[in-house]
């Protein structure tokens, strides 16, 4: 891989999954559908979901993991991508979010269902509506190294949508989804506490 003096810099100092998912944290969050490169995002120190997903799976391929991701599939809601990895205690989680509650978890998950489950609780929309159904294998981003991901100057919104063709797990049935009471208020208010506004789902 053809990093520059200063990304290798930068990538080194990231010595541990704890370190990627502090980085992606401090990202200020892109609102918008463009989806920039790994190497964009450690120049501009932004980045949304797909952006913080694709630097932390490159993070961790730089200390020779496997570079996955998850993608999580809502209804009246906004996508997420979750980079994962395993270690000897279990799976664990790295995410860029605009919310504080689908951040990356810690790796004592037996598998990813288990993993994603964690989430299921924490993802509603701005009616406090549950709207997490679905999940993907992890997606080994090896395979769409044609798009050139991790340094590419191009738009990667597509890398993203092209997910939607990939074999998802249900969780729970739509209908069934929707008769979920709402979460109450106070979770809600945690959960879009300092989010950009511009940068949330709109039901």
């Amino acid at each position: 891989m053809d990093w520059t003096r200063d990304e290798k810099r930068l990538l080194r100092s990231l010595k541990t999954p704890d370190h990627i998912q502090q980085f992606v944290d401090e990202l200020t969050y892109n609102p918008t559908n463009h989806a920039s490169s790994p190497r964009w995002v450690m120049m501009t120190r932004e980045g949304h979901c797909l952006e913080g997903g694709l630097f932390a799976a490159a993070a961790l391929e730089f200390w020779g993991r496997k570079p996955l991701l998850v993608d999580l599939v809502a209804e009246d809601d906004d996508h997420h991508v979750i980079c994962v990895y395993s270690t000897s205690t279990g799976w664990g989680s790295l995410s860029k979010t605009n919310t504080t509650l689908l951040s990356g978890r810690r790796p004592f998950y037996r598998n990813i269902r288990e993993l994603v489950m964690s989430y299921f609780d924490f993802y509603f929309n701005l009616k406090g509506k549950l709207s997490l159904y679905s999940y993907s294998d992890p997606i080994n981003l090896n395979k769409y190294n044609h798009w050139n991901w991790r340094t590419t100057d191009e738009d990667l919104e597509n890398l993203g949508v092209s997910f939607n063709d990939l074999i998802h797990y249900e969780i729970i049935d739509q209908k069934k989804l929707k008769a979920l009471s709402p979460v109450n208020s106070k979770l809600k208010e945690a959960c879009f506490l300092g989010a950009d506004p511009n940068g949330l789902y709109q039901v």
